[in-house]
């Protein structure tokens, strides 16, 4: 299965096109190397990707065939690590990239 389908599949990642765009930064790894959405993930994998304010690596226990339920979402991969990373690190390297607050006019 496609690297950016088990992400969606898996619910790791709430859309497709949000994991497409993360593996076309370089920024989801598969056993340390980063790749590119059509990437063919197997049993045993482990991918890290960053998710809003950390980074999760997984073990990919199972391949899912069809849709994924919520209650079964836990049985296709195995959390091994979660990161938390500075919120300035979230938005990438650059803290220009920081959302700034917007002045308010009184």
């Amino acid at each position: 299965m496609r690297l950016d389908a088990y992400l969606k599949k898996s619910l790791l990642i709430k859309r497709r096109e949000l994991a497409n765009q993360l593996c076309d930064e370089g920024m989801v790894r598969v056993n340390g190397v980063p790749r590119k959405a059509s990437h063919e993930v197997r049993e045993g994998d482990e991918l890290e990707f960053p998710l809003f304010a950390k980074v999760l690596r997984v073990k990919i226990l199972a391949v899912p065939e069809g849709n994924v339920s919520r209650a079964e979402q836990w049985s296709l991969f195995e959390v091994l690590e979660e990161k938390r990373v500075p919120v300035e690190l979230a938005y990438g390297e650059d803290a220009n990239l920081v959302p700034q607050k917007t002045p308010r006019s009184h």
